[in-house]
Order: structure tokens, then C-alpha cells, then sequence
């Protein structure tokens, strides 16, 4: 046995995954979570990782946290005291890349879908690749093992300082739009960040040419740069991106017809229910970008009427954006949809009354975005649904925030 872990938040996107890997790996996994998600506790469970509080006198090598709980390190001092070292994910994850050829998926928004259609890629082909994704796809699991020395696809996180650690031999940088304020105060602090990150990339780096900061690092590398020509839908760039990294990875060709049959991931233009009187649809935006790109989305394929909810992700973020939030959804609130917009939802974060949604609903035109609960949804959805007899509502539901749970569930009742 390589060492004995004990896991804090386990059932976390980044987090599950890696305690696979580690237990498939040789190490003794386990940990708990607050508030686990059923599907991820079941997939955890079935490869025999324990989630409890640790045994009287049970001995651990590492106690590795989530980012979200890095603000309750002295409660979880308490759980496990010292010796043991408590350890940020990225962290350990970085040790573990470290031993294997490290193609890392880079960018603010963008690297769940692009490392899970590379894995999906691998896996048709029957390629012997591990793999890491940081979101659930459909039709396989969150990560795939492999030993060290042989290839690994993972994204990687800038949220919290921790790509510092690593080292890619190849790296798929998709966009540099400044998303975590906490961590990088401006433009010139992430732009450092990935001047340093395309420094310890020892073979190749790829990137959109379309970028105008990653176009502008690039030009400092020279022939290790690899600009590419990306389309505007923003899912064909994706795949674009996706199939140029494989190229890259592996010295031969992957085209667009490697995506086939890819099964998406949950929270990414998720169907939640399409029956004769409603369409619901889910997605993890939450970067101004990643908003209006996917009501744009929405817009193009869905006719009105038109609902849309939206829980912006951390208060750093809404205090930063709150102007850019306001006029993507007063955008839309013109073309007809009803907008409503939720408390945020904190995260790992301490509450800021300077970033709360009031903030976004005071930069939109009055009477544009709505203020509203979870606990509001159904009604909101029932009396849109009588005021358009007839017609079949469409509605989204967008953010990274924990409404998706409570909506997933009533929405059955649609179907």
C-alpha cells in the first residue's frame, strides 16, 4: 500500500475522481462530504471507498481537502490532528501527474468538455490513456487509471493557485478570461500565471488563435506554440480543440468524427425534461462569457416562450462582473425572456453585501431581472405555463450553484 488518505469534501468534482485514481493506484482511500451527490457517493462506494468520519486510532499519511473547505481548516484540525498534514487537492494531484506524460486542459471555462471528449476519444479507440474530468459525462466514469509513465489527460484548475505545481508535457489552453478574483487580482497577475505555465510545458502548447492574451504569450515561445482556428459555436470549438490535443498527444490524426456517439456531461446543456408542455435545460456557466454564449444557445434553438434562471457562483465573482451579468440578462429580457436571478451561491466564500445579486439586479434596467428563490421556481414555471396556453415553455436554468439539485428533482414532474 502506497500510503494511507483521508479525503475532505470526497465527493467534490475534482476530488472524486482523484480518490479513484489514487485507490486504483495503490493508496487506501477514504473521506467524507457534507453533502454528497447520490450519483457520486454510489460510483465512490462501488469502488469500495469508505465515507464516514475516521475510526478511533486510525492512522493517515495525508488529509486532503477541497478547496471548498479550506476555510474550516481549524474545524478539520480537530478531525485529523498532527502529525497529519492537511493538503489542498491540487497539491497531491500534482504529484500524481507528475510521474505520468501530462496533457493538461487550461482555461477559465471549457476544460470539463474538452478533457471529456478526449477521453471519450480514447476510449472508442481503445488507446491506453488515464484521464481526469472534473464534471460527470454520461456514458463512462470521471477518471480513468493509468501507471506511471504513460499518458494522462486531465483538466487542471487556476481557482486556487495550485497550477503552479504542474508541468504538462502537452498543454490545451483554452481562454484566459480573468475569473477568479481571489486568486489573481487583475489581467497581469493571470497573464503571469500562464507565462509561467507555457514555460514548464516541455513539449507543445496549443491554443485558439482567436485568444487575444494567449495569442500574445504565444508569441513569446515561438515554434512551441501552436495557434488553432477555432469556429464561433462555441460546442464545435470545443471539439476542434479537443481533436488538435489528441494530434498533438499522440503523433496521429483525430478528426471531429472521433467525437461521435460522445454522451455529454451532466450540467452542460443537460436535458432536464422535453415533454409537449415544457423544455428544460441545465447548464454550468457562470463566467460572463459562458452565459451569454449559451443564451445565445438557448435563444437560437428554442423559440418564446422563453424562461430563464440564473444563480450567480461566488460573490467575488458577481462584485466583478456585476455590470457584465446585468447586461447579458437585460439583453435578454429584450428579446422576450422572463429573467430571474437567485442568491449566489457562496462556495467556499465569506458573504460580501457588495456582491450580492442585488448588485446585478441594480445595473440592469428596471423591471429586466427579476429577484427569486429556489423555493419560488415552481410557481414562477406554473404561471408561465398558464399565461402561455398552448404553448410549449422553454426554460434554462444556469449556474454552478446548488439549485440545479432541487430543480432536477420537480422538473420530473413534467415529464
Amino acid at each position: 500500500m502506497r500510503g494511507n488518505i483521508y479525503m475532505g469534501g470526497i465527493c467534490g468534482m475534482g476530488m472524486a475522481p482523484m480518490a479513484v485514481f489514487m485507490k486504483r493506484d495503490g493508496y487506501s482511500v477514504s473521506g467524507f462530504d457534507d453533502v454528497p451527490n447520490p450519483k457520486v457517493r454510489e460510483w465512490l462506494e462501488s469502488e469500495n471507498i469508505d465515507m464516514g468520519k475516521p475510526h478511533a486510532g486510525e492512522k493517515f499519511d495525508d488529509f486532503v481537502i477541497s478547496t471548498a473547505l479550506c476555510r474550516r481548516l481549524k474545524e478539520l484540525e480537530k478531525l485529523l490532528p498532527p502529525p497529519v498534514k492537511i493538503r489542498r487537492r491540487g497539491e497531491v494531484w500534482a504529484q500524481i501527474c507528475a510521474k505520468r506524460r501530462l496533457c493538461a486542459v487550461v482555461g477559465s471555462h471549457g476544460k470539463s468538455t474538452v478533457s471529456s471528449l478526449m477521453a471519450h476519444a480514447v476510449l472508442k479507440r481503445g488507446i491506453s490513456c488515464g484521464y481526469l474530468v472534473g464534471a460527470i459525462p454520461n456514458l463512462f466514469p470521471m477518471s480513468g487509471y493509468c501507471s506511471e509513465g504513460n499518458f494522462l489527460i486531465s483538466e487542471i484548475d487556476e481557482s486556487d493557485g495550485t497550477i503552479e505545481m504542474f508541468s504538462p508535457e502537452v498543454l490545451v489552453a483554452l481562454n484566459a478570461d480573468l475569473d477568479h478574483h481571489n486568486t489573481y487580482a487583475d489581467e497581469a497577475e493571470l497573464r503571469k500565471m500562464f507565462e509561467r505555465l507555457f514555460s514548464r510545458t516541455s513539449r507543445k502548447v496549443l491554443y485558439p488563435a482567436s485568444d487575444p492574451m494567449l495569442a500574445d504569450i504565444a508569441s513569446g515561445f515561438g515554434e512551441k506554440c501552436v495557434p488553432i482556428k477555432t469556429s464561433g459555436d462555441f460546442n464545435l470549438s470545443n471539439r476542434e480543440m479537443a481533436a488538435a490535443g489528441l494530434s498533438q498527444l499522440f503523433g496521429s490524426r483525430f478528426g471531429l468524427e472521433d467525437f461521435e456517439g460522445y454522451g455529454g456531461l451532466e450540467r452542460r446543456q443537460e436535458t432536464l425534461a422535453d415533454s409537449g408542455k415544457i423544455f428544460a435545460v441545465a447548464d454550468y456557466a457562470h463566467h460572463p462569457t459562458e452565459v451569454e454564449s449559451f443564451i445565445k444557445y438557448f435563444e437560437s434553438r428554442h423559440e418564446s416562450p422563453r424562461v430563464i434562471f440564473f444563480q450567480p457562483h461566488r460573490y467575488s465573482r458577481t462584485k466583478a462582473f456585476a455590470a457584465r451579468f446585468a447586461k447579458i440578462l437585460s439583453n435578454a429580457a429584450a428579446m422576450g425572456d422572463e429573467i430571474y436571478i437567485l442568491p449566489v451561491y457562496a462556495a467556499s466564500e465569506a458573504a460580501d453585501s457588495s456582491g450580492t445579486s442585488k448588485a446585478v439586479v441594480e445595473a440592469a434596467p428596471k423591471g429586466a431581472i427579476k429577484d427569486a428563490n429556489v423555493e419560488d421556481i415552481p410557481n414562477i414555471i406554473e404561471n408561465s405555463l398558464n399565461k402561455n396556453k398552448g404553448k410549449k415553455l422553454n426554460a434554462a436554468f444556469i449556474g454552478a450553484g446548488d439549485f440545479y439539485f432541487s430543480v432536477k428533482s420537480f422538473i420530473k414532474n413534467y415529464e
